[in-house]
């Protein structure tokens, strides 16, 4: 086997191992009905022929049939999917279990989401140091497109990112000036990470690749929503 063959081998074997550990966003019938039968009772249609004050009320209620399912923190093991039905068994969340399942029914309903991870960047100074530093501080949320712009909502807490206004915030705009975001909202920042230096990644639904099938080594990422990172 002649070099070339090996390297295109190898790169295949790659991108396959690449792919079959991709997170797949698909809503499947059993989402569907658990989201009906269990989070918030509604039909799905297009929020975005409906009033931003529509789109922003339908948001904080899927937001809260979550916090109503999974009130409080404990985490759904590794190795186990973390899709509507496991948090309604499970009725425990952390941020990266309630983002996905937000993410989910507010993709039900119509919305655009992309997911977003943050690490604090304050003990390391360095996003590498970060990225490779074991229980550093970190956050998993979710953003949401409304007509009127990108809007943050949390995972953790009952808390969406309008300033007194009542306009979307998004998480960039946190990231360029977290001062003036804090001085302008209409409720403080629900976790002190917002006000870390901090860096985003968005698509990585893990780094140690153990909470969506295959559950293996290979970091957990939807790689259209990772496209997203160089539009930032």
């Amino acid at each position: 086997m002649t070099n070339k063959i090996i390297i295109v081998v190898i790169t295949l074997l790659l991108l396959s191992a690449l792919y079959l550990s991709r997170v797949d966003n698909t809503i499947t019938f059993e989402d569907k009905r658990f989201i009906t039968d269990y989070f918030i009772k509604l039909e799905a249609g297009n929020p975005y022929k409906t009033s931003y004050e529509e789109q922003l009320n339908l948001i904080k209620s899927i937001q809260h049939s979550v916090f109503v399912v999974a009130p409080t923190q404990g985490s759904i093991d590794k190795r186990n999917t973390r899709e509507p039905k496991d948090l309604y068994i499970k009725k425990t969340a952390l941020c990266h279990d309630r983002s996905r399942v937000i993410e989910k029914i507010l993709r039900y309903y119509g919305f655009m989401t992309r997911h977003i991870s943050i690490y604090s960047t304050k003990e390391t100074g360095s996003v590498l140091k970060s990225l490779l530093t074991p229980n550093i501080d970190s956050h998993a949320l979710t953003e949401v497109k409304t007509s009127k712009g990108w809007l943050v909502v949390d995972s953790n807490e009952e808390w969406v990112a309008i300033d007194d206004k009542n306009q979307p915030i998004s998480i960039s705009a946190i990231i360029k000036n977290k001062k003036n975001v804090k001085e302008r909202l209409l409720n403080d920042f629900p976790s002190f990470i917002y006000m870390e230096d901090f860096f985003v990644i968005y698509g990585l639904y893990s780094r140690h690749g153990m909470f969506y099938p295959p559950f293996n080594i290979i970091p957990d990422i939807n790689y259209s929503e990772f496209l997203y990172n160089f539009q930032f």
